[in-house]
């Protein structure tokens, strides 16, 4: 079955009274295919000139796509249109592609493109600026979307609404999903052949509902409505202007007294107070549940960690409602990779090492004892769960100690291989399931310590000649194998909250959101 059929299938599952998220489903495109999110106001209402202030805690250090490092994307989605995007219901839609599908052989990816977008520089978006940017990302030497495009042996440019990405055999299944963040941002090859540049001042650039007037790295992005655009539910603002405000407390005070119009917010104090002065009529606010896991990284092969008794002595040893209650609730306890209403999850898992601090005091002494160091990002929100996690593997008798690191160092250094264990609250299970597979077990992080035990199994659900259906229960058994081999240890889901002022149109609704990130394309501001 076609990429098309299988999102058609799940928007049927998925299906609620809000017309638009029906209508994005498509896989095919018509205009105003990406409709705009949140509750409704007539074209009378929404002010045409109106400037968002938004306030964010995600870092912006260039606005080149292919050369940006993930987290920042957001920004650079408001200036360059992608390939495909993602509804608020994390469901592939269409974008500059209109339809997408494989061939019946697996041999490559079929884009089928608008034909109505041109760059703001004027030059058309087609099928050899697709090309263009494909190969720019695959070889320019700086690039951070090579292992994305790692699939892909060659673009062929059938028509100009046409172009087929030649795959490798049995791989290539992740890309639709792949190219709704900034891999799928298209920019102008008249912009690249000129040496543009791109990363400090991208000009018109791209094709988006925006050009970016003003940038200062890390902390601004000012943009300003295009002069024309082809999507009529996006773009409905005269500008935005994007601050980065690090602390979460001094978003939400701006958003209290007036200064910011909209801006989100996860600590759990935050979130509390969010609802308690929205509650009072100060503020409007919406809260989302992450698709991120906070949880347990470990390096299988380092250390005590080698052993399996004391990783799954951790294991058994961490009780997940004490890390929720951290939160006041508002991280909901899971032992699962994915959300329990994704077609990849399994809905008849258990997960083997239940809350048992005895058991976990028995499996350390079975070995003798144990020496294991506990790194997480010093100031974070997974501060105070190493601290729980600490006394937890105390108590079943493992030597512990807490190892804090700046938030900037902790990723880069557990995935080059610094650390035993993190506590960390990035584990993003991808829209598809190959992603979660190439950047967390198999590649990137590499948590996959004996690959051997799931690398036949993967090879084989990464097939994007096989249905959704027929992938689901391979990928289930992969992740029952990572839990098992105690890999990664889920704790629990946190919160996420939009925070803004009665003007505010399609903020309770922002595709990104269970991220912690945000799609602003579609959001307005009444009069």
């Amino acid at each position: 079955m076609s990429v098309i059929g299988r999102t058609r299938l799940r928007c049927l599952a998925l299906a609620t009274a809000a017309v638009a998220a029906v209508a994005g489903c498509g896989g095919s495109g018509t205009d105003g295919a990406a409709s705009a999110p949140g509750r409704t106001a007539s074209a009378g209402d929404i002010s045409p000139s109106a400037v968002l202030k938004f306030t964010s805690s995600a870092p912006i250090q260039n606005l080149d796509p292919v050369t940006h490092v993930p987290g920042g994307y957001p920004y650079l989605a408001l200036t360059y249109d992608r390939l495909l995007m993602l509804d608020a219901k994390d469901t592939v839609i269409p974008g500059l592609a209109t339809e997408w599908s494989f061939a019946k052989d697996g041999s490559y990816l079929e884009l089928k493109l608008r034909k109505d977008v041109t760059f703001h520089d004027g030059t058309p978006f087609d099928a050899e600026a697709v090309k263009v940017n494909i190969e720019r990302g695959q070889t320019q030497p700086d690039s951070t979307i090579k292992a994305d495009l790692k699939d892909i042996t060659g673009v062929e440019v059938v028509d100009a609404q046409t172009v087929h990405l030649k795959l490798k055999k049995g791989t290539g299944v992740a890309l639709p999903s792949v190219f709704t963040g900034h891999t799928g941002m298209m920019v102008s090859p008249k912009a690249i052949a000129a040496g543009a540049d791109l990363k400090n001042n991208p000009g018109t650039a791209g094709s988006g509902p925006y050009i970016i007037t003003e940038f200062v790295p890390n902390e601004k992005v000012v943009v300003k409505k295009a002069d024309s655009y082809w999507d009529p539910a996006a773009g409905r603002l005269g500008g935005i202007e994007l601050l980065r405000v690090p602390d979460a407390a001094t978003r939400l005070k701006g958003v209290q007294t007036g200064q910011t119009d909209l801006s989100f917010v996860s600590s759990a104090n935050d979130v509390v107070q969010a609802e308690q002065l929205a509650k009072s009529g100060v503020l409007q606010q919406n809260t989302t549940t992450f698709r991120n896991v906070l949880g347990v990284l470990l390096r299988a092969n380092n250390g005590d960690l080698a052993k399996p008794e004391v990783r799954q002595a951790i294991a058994h040893a961490i009780d997940p409602n004490q890390v929720t209650a951290l939160f006041s609730g508002k991280c909901t306890a899971t032992r699962s990779l994915y959300p329990a209403d994704s077609a990849w999850a399994d809905p008849g898992y258990t997960y083997p090492y239940a809350y048992d601090p005895a058991k976990a005091k028995a499996l350390v002494q079975s070995v003798g004892g144990a020496k294991v160091s506990i790194s997480f990002a010093a100031g974070t929100n997974t501060e105070q769960p190493a601290n729980v996690i600490l006394a937890a593997m105390t108590e079943a008798g493992i030597e512990a100690e807490l190892n804090p690191v700046p938030n900037s160092e902790l990723e880069p250094r557990f995935i080059a291989g610094d650390f035993q264990l993190e506590v960390s609250n990035t584990f993003n299970p991808r829209i598809d399931p190959a992603g979660t597979v190439d950047n967390y077990l198999l590649g990137g992080y590499g948590l996959a310590t004996d690959p051997g035990l799931i690398k036949k199994t993967t090879t084989e659900a990464a097939d994007p000649r096989l249905t959704e259906q027929e992938r689901a229960p391979k990928y289930r058994e992969v992740w029952g194998k990572a839990l098992e081999q105690v890999w990664f240890i889920p704790l629990c889901n946190m919160t996420n909250a939009a925070i803004y002022n009665d003007k505010v149109v399609g903020a309770d609704n922002v595709p990104w959101a269970n991220l912690g990130l945000w799609d602003l394309r579609g959001v307005a501001l009444t009069k």
